[in-house]
């Protein structure tokens, strides 16, 4: 049995809307100043707690309180909000279920886990994921390999006899393959503009992701 585990932001979808409007929405409600979405949407993509500190830096001022204050606001608004803009990318839901004959299927991801699932869930692709890993999942963040062998053991695989691949669209989600010994697969269609790292292959789009993955688990860089 293989793994195949992937991003979940600017791999499976685009919430870069979503995220920046709850950002002004918690702004609005802590009665800061607004902020333009062009200061906003550059953070989306660079962690939960990247997010907090740069589009609350103004509010937090060092504080852990005013952070932990801020973190539970913005969740809570996200996850009755989690999908108003949030799309899948065209082809991902058919390329899912193609992946899904050649392994088991993980979400790995920075998000927090129950927003993940939720946004899986509202999207109508939960039930492809044999595991849902979030950034909080683990104590610990993407590019620390914990988080996917926590995949790993959700998913039951046991690399003496399987091979896993890591899809994403950063140079975290990169690292983090390498790092557990996966091969690694960068999406051009998501938030980079470049993979910032070396990927074993790139998939220009989400119709390549089948044949990529096939090839992929037959290579010799995959963990034994």
């Amino acid at each position: 049995m293989h793994l195949i585990a992937l991003d979940l932001d600017g791999t499976l979808e685009d919430s870069r809307s979503d995220m920046a409007a709850v950002v002004h929405r918690v702004r609005a409600r802590l009665d800061l100043p607004a902020r333009p979405d062009e200061a906003v949407r550059p953070w989306v993509n660079r962690g939960m707690d990247q997010l907090y500190r740069a589009c609350f830096d103004d509010h937090l001022q060092g504080s852990d309180a005013r952070l932990a204050d801020v973190r539970a606001r913005y969740e809570e608004d996200y996850l009755v909000n989690v999908a108003r803009e949030t799309r899948l990318y065209p082809g991902i839901a058919a390329a899912l279920a193609r992946l899904a004959e050649l392994g088991r299927l993980a979400v790995v991801t920075n998000k927090p886990e129950r927003i993940s699932r939720r946004l899986l869930a509202t999207l109508g692709v939960d039930g492809a994921f044999s595991a849902v890993i979030g950034g909080d999942t683990c104590g610990t963040t993407k590019p620390d390999p914990l988080v996917l062998e926590e995949a790993a053991r959700r998913c039951g695989f046991d690399a003496a006899s399987g091979r896993a691949v890591m899809i994403g669209d950063t140079a975290a989600d990169v690292a983090l393959g390498r790092a557990f010994g996966a091969v690694t697969i960068w999406c051009a269609w998501g938030y980079a503009a470049e993979s910032g790292a070396a990927p074993d292959c790139v998939a220009e789009t989400p119709e390549a992701l089948p044949d990529l993955v096939r090839t992929a688990l037959k290579m010799v860089g995959a963990r034994p």
